[in-house]
């Protein structure tokens, strides 16, 4: 009876613990550091719908690294959007190219436009040259038939996850 009690009791005491710890907050972006977005291509007729970086920090994991977003590919003369898959990510910080990435990404076509869901849904290892105060670059590099295409969006806030 008194071990039924005591397991009891540390069952609720590491629930108390675990559910005190998990709260997550998303540090604010001072004004002045925050970095519009800006997309430069020439290869392909991009929309950016969304595109978010941040580093999760919360206490109890170890602190990984992620990219998600969802971008749609448009019609182009160069290429098939139907045919045109996401293969790789770059991450660039200060022009120094810090993660290459094949991300999961999942592909819907309709209306002659292919939309694409992208993230690395675990999480990369912090690598030591990433800094998260400072903005980042990401490359997206397609492939289809008739060869590789690029998209590189920058100035992409890192933010946090506590």
């Amino acid at each position: 009876m008194k071990l039924k009690k005591y397991f009891g009791f540390l069952f609720i005491m590491v629930l108390i613990i675990s559910c005190s710890i998990s709260e997550k907050t998303t540090k604010n972006i001072d004004k002045q550091k925050k970095v519009d977005i800006e997309n430069t291509s020439s290869e392909l007729n991009i929309k950016i719908d969304k595109n978010v970086s941040w580093v999760n920090l919360m206490p109890g994991s170890e602190p990984k690294f992620h990219i998600s977003g969802k971008l749609s590919l448009l019609k182009g003369e160069n290429y098939n959007n139907e045919k045109t898959t996401l293969k790789y990510v770059k991450i660039f910080q200060s022009g120094k190219e810090i993660y290459f990435v094949q991300p999961k990404v999942r592909e819907e076509f309709s209306n002659s436009i292919k939309n694409f869901s992208y993230s690395t849904i675990r999480g990369l290892s912090i690598n030591q040259d990433l800094k998260i105060d400072k903005p980042i670059d990401m490359e997206y590099i397609f492939s289809d038939p008739n060869g590789k295409f690029t998209h590189t969006v920058k100035n992409i806030n890192i933010e946090e996850a506590h």
